[in-house]
């Protein structure tokens, strides 16, 4: 009874002093894209991407309500750096969603105009704010100073977001898409002897204080929830002591354990944004072949699923077709011998073409596809399978359909370890047959490492262009954004890889992406262009869709 009590008067309160209009509310994901292309539009800078912003403690004087029920000590405040525009996660200000989407749509251009407050959208959500709210004089969400940044032109206004319901069902999510504010600091030397306090005095957590504490070896199940709840996270750099907690064996191992290399490795270039040129033979690429593969027959589990695409694709493989009226043949086509024989008496002497032969009508096609095998492969999708599973049965039912075609086709894995050491896995050459020895190289590949993209996409498209083909088609399966251990995090990475599909499209390819990472829109379209790309919701399904997917991109 005393539970439900608090639950109905936190209710009472919060409501209160809440101000928002919950159905009518504008979340930012539905926005995204939106947002994007007019900050690009607006700014010029195609890089600029649209993430959500940090919750910041608010300066404005909180009422006695607000203090009761505990209200108005954060906001998500809105704000522009070099590499993006922060903004909330939701807006429900008004009770209209159209002027919410507004609001956004605001705050967007105001981010790369300098005369945003004189504009009619401006003008229209402020008269709409003062109709509900007659004493305000300014919007209540602007564009502020970014964090330990210099100060921006515009007025400083932050708007108070409402509490969530608090809901007991609900279980804490392992990862948050909120961005945090972050500190360093020097780690305790642990020498500085014992704190005393008595248990109950400890209420909640707080911001970080440089007190010597013994570290704890348990996890902590509410430690995201806890991290959502601090203004700053300080971090340290602990030389000594937590090397046993957290161990990510990033060593390459000793060579009688490492995948084979073939050949001495490949000097590739790699975009530097930042100084806005080509980088030459800054990226070493190892072709390697996995270690311990034997040939293999077909796994039982994929047979049924095998013989299914197979037949597809055989009753569209390139056919023998007999063609009339040739200049040479294997035959003498009798209609074109009479009509001849016809025009020669009426005095015409065209050159005859009286044969017929029998040729092949196949598709000039050419098609690589480049597998990601990063160490982000290796998690877990199901009780019995991870990631790299279902991409290694993927490989092998791509291998099946396309090996009842006369289409040539490529097979190769990737994974780095920076830039010196991008591997790329040798399983399926253009000029090799699809048999039991490639399928023994697939189901060898082992997952491990970093992303490279930039790197692994430039030398599978100088393998294309050596192939006589006249369409090529560069397919990338992955399952995350490019990464390395350097300065390949964030736009450097994407930025090289863009790049390097710029060269490939120049060079004739169609470069093409199947990917299984729930936030692909924030970066793909960008990368591989609105059509050049496709989410794959559940991973399971990628053995199949991936044949399909071939069958569409090909005209099959």
């Amino acid at each position: 009874m005393e539970e439900w009590v608090g639950k109905v008067w936190h209710k009472l309160v919060t409501r209160s002093v809440t101000h928002d209009y919950p159905q009518a509310r504008v979340d930012l994901d539905e926005m995204r894209k939106t947002l994007g292309i007019v900050l690009r539009a607006l700014s010029g800078d195609a890089g600029l991407q649209i993430r959500q912003s940090t919750d910041v403690a608010s300066n404005v004087p909180r009422k006695l309500m607000q203090r009761i029920a505990g209200t108005g000590l954060k906001t998500q405040a809105a704000w522009r750096d070099a590499d993006s525009l922060n903004l909330p996660d939701s807006i429900a200000l008004f009770p209209q969603r159209e002027l919410n989407r507004e609001m956004y749509l605001w705050l967007t251009v105001a981010s790369s105009r300098s005369d945003f407050s004189s504009t009619t959208r401006h003008q229209r959500l402020l008269s709409a704010w003062q109709t509900l709210h007659p004493e305000a004089i300014e919007l209540p969400l602007t564009l502020i100073p970014p964090p330990n940044a210099p100060p921006l032109t515009t007025p400083v206004s932050l708007a108070e977001p409402a509490p969530p319901e608090p809901n007991p069902n609900s279980q804490a999510t392992s990862a948050s898409s909120k961005r945090q504010r972050a500190d360093r600091t020097e780690m305790p030397d642990g020498k500085s002897g014992l704190l005393m306090f008595r248990l109950e005095s400890l209420f909640s957590w707080t911001e970080y204080l440089p007190v010597d504490r013994t570290s704890e070896e348990d996890d902590n199940d509410n430690a995201a929830r806890a991290a959502e709840d601090m203004d700053v996270i300080t971090v340290a750099h602990d030389r000594h002591s937590s090397s046993h907690k957290i161990k990510l064996d990033l060593d390459l191992p000793s060579p009688e354990y490492d995948d084979i290399p073939l050949g001495i490795g490949i000097p590739l270039p790699e975009w530097d944004y930042r100084k806005q040129r080509l980088l030459p033979d800054h990226c070493r690429l190892q072709v390697m072949l996995p270690r311990g593969a034997q040939a293999q027959s077909l796994p039982s589990r994929l047979q049924a699923a095998t013989r299914k695409l197979r037949r597809r694709f055989e009753a569209v493989q390139p056919r023998r077709e007999w063609l009339n009226h040739q200049p040479d043949g294997s035959e003498l086509d009798m209609d074109s011998y009479l009509l001849h024989l016809t025009d020669s008496q009426r005095g015409q002497h065209d050159l005859p073409a009286v044969y017929r032969d029998c040729r092949e009508q196949g598709r000039d096609l050419s098609c690589l596809l480049l597998a990601d095998f990063s160490m982000s492969t290796d998690s877990w999708v199901s009780n019995s399978s991870r990631v790299v599973d279902v991409v290694r049965d993927a490989l092998i039912l791509f291998g099946e359909s396309l090996s009842a075609t006369r289409d040539r086709f490529a097979l190769y894995g990737f994974a780095s370890v920076n830039r010196q050491n991008v591997r790329l896995y040798h399983l399926k050459k253009f000029t090799e047959r699809y048999d039991a020895q490639v399928r023994g190289r697939i189901m060898a590949t082992q997952p491990g490492y970093y992303t490279r993209m930039g790197a692994a996409i430039r030398h599978a498209t100088q393998l294309l262009e050596a192939e006589p083909s006249q369409q090529k088609l560069l397919l990338l399966l992955t399952d995350g954004k490019p990464n390395d251990l350097d300065i390949y995090e964030g736009r450097y990475g994407l930025e090289d890889t863009r790049m390097a599909l710029q060269e490939a499209r120049r060079k004739g390819l169609k470069p093409f992406c199947v990917t299984i990472d729930d936030k692909a829109e924030d970066y793909l379209p960008r990368l591989f262009g609105q059509n050049g790309w496709v989410l794959l919701k559940k991973v399971e399904e990628l053995p199949q869709k991936l044949s399909q997917l071939y069958a569409l991109l090909t005209g099959r």
